[in-house]
């Protein structure tokens, strides 16, 4: 095997570990896991529905190993995984029919754009100001 380049294989993640997660278009349910192996190797668990039809699940497949493929295999950063950390904040994550989270070791949830925190509290701020005006009235 060449230590300098990256390879992927089918197998489980390991979820008390870091790991990166894989949505598409707007389906809150992963439909891939991606673990980080040693000797620069990518532990990749699909979780396809398996009620959805051949066709869409060949399509969402596809795209998945595409995305693998391009962003951990092909990439020409020396590091793709902090590439790919770097990529769930961006906003052309949002933009993507494959959408990246990534979850840290030990983590329940996945980190979200900085902005997604920013944008939340002015909502909230904006709820409390809008009740405040009508418990008033």
């Amino acid at each position: 095997m060449n230590n300098e380049s990256w390879c992927w294989q089918p197998g489980k993640v390991d979820l008390s570990d870091r790991y990166f997660e894989l949505k598409f278009g707007n389906d809150p349910r992963p439909v891939t896991r991606i673990g980080i192996g040693e000797d620069k190797i990518f532990i990749v668990e699909f979780l396809l529905n398996h009620k959805n039809d051949v066709e869409k699940q060949q399509e969402i497949f596809s795209e998945i190993i595409w995305e693998i493929e391009l962003y951990l295999i092909n990439n020409s950063e020396p590091d793709p995984i902090e590439y790919m950390i770097n990529h769930t904040k961006k906003c052309a994550n949002m933009y993507s029919r494959i959408h990246w989270n990534y979850f840290p070791k030990g983590a329940s949830k996945s980190i979200l754009l900085k902005k997604e925190f920013s944008l939340n509290e002015k909502v909230n701020s904006i709820k409390k100001f809008f009740t405040k005006m009508l418990s008033e009235s």
